[in-house]
């Protein structure tokens, strides 16, 4: 009797300890699911939607993700742009200004290298005509040893104080540049007034001419100066130069 109430006791024993290992455990399947269910997850979602700036797909934007794109966020094209974060993204950004720009600055010109005719290469008259009345015309001989280029028009004055060059008849462009070779001479007209609008003429027997580079943006080089054969009467604000002429019938009858 003695023995068979060991055992016994010692079946209660084990039965005890095996409901509290379950307890401890969770119960039940389902109590154990929902436990697990109910805490807060430490992992961020696995799915990134594409374009996301951390992951592989379209970047559209400014160039401030953390992939490797190959668009800039200055300037439209395929540049390859370098992320810190690492990446690799194939967007085409186009955000910004545009990039790609290679215009060629035009050259510059004038100066002593553009083998413009000036008061140093060249020797100047000035000779009042009888027909048409009120003309002078302006020669100059390239007294140079190479040859020189009589740009455009002469800017003319006749009076020191002279607020600015005559005006130029842009109906009388040649149809190339006038060049010189030594020797050679090119021809320009002046009316020295025109319809009265009440403005006193002034005389004057010296003539001052300054050449223009080939950009025709200044002049070049120094002045060429002559004495008119007679004194003349003169309007600036009515006179009127011609352009550089190598061929004197051109604007004889101008």
């Amino acid at each position: 009797m003695r023995t068979s109430a060991f055992r016994i006791a010692a079946a209660a024993t084990s039965t005890l300890v095996a409901a509290l290992a379950l307890t401890a455990c969770g119960g039940d399947g389902s109590d154990g699911g929902s436990t697990a269910a109910e805490k807060p997850s430490s992992v961020s979602p696995a799915a990134t939607p594409a374009g996301d700036s951390k992951g592989s797909g379209t970047d559209s934007g400014p160039g401030k993700d953390s992939g490797t794109g190959t668009g800039s966020s200055k300037g439209a094209g395929s540049a390859s742009a370098q992320h810190p974060g690492g990446g690799t993204g194939g967007g085409s950004g186009s955000a910004g200004n545009s990039g790609g720009k290679s215009a060629k600055k035009p050259s510059s010109g004038g100066g002593s290298s553009d083998a413009s005719c000036t008061g140093a290469n060249v020797k100047l008259t000035a000779t009042p005509v009888t027909r048409p009345i009120n003309h002078i015309l302006l020669t100059v001989t390239n007294t140079g040893s190479t040859l020189c280029n009589a740009y455009y028009a002469p800017s003319v004055s006749f009076f020191d104080d002279q607020q600015s060059p005559l005006a130029v008849d842009k109906d009388t462009i040649p149809q190339a540049v006038v060049s010189l070779s030594p020797g050679a001479s090119a021809y320009a007209m002046v009316r020295t007034m025109g319809e009265d609008d009440g403005s006193k003429p002034r005389t004057t027997s010296h003539v001052s001419v300054h050449f223009q580079n080939k950009d025709a943006n200044g002049s070049t080089g120094s002045a060429a100066r002559a004495s008119l054969t007679k004194s003349v009467a003169v309007v600036p604000s009515q006179a009127v130069v011609t352009y550089w002429q190598s061929d004197l019938s051109a604007i004889d009858a101008w």
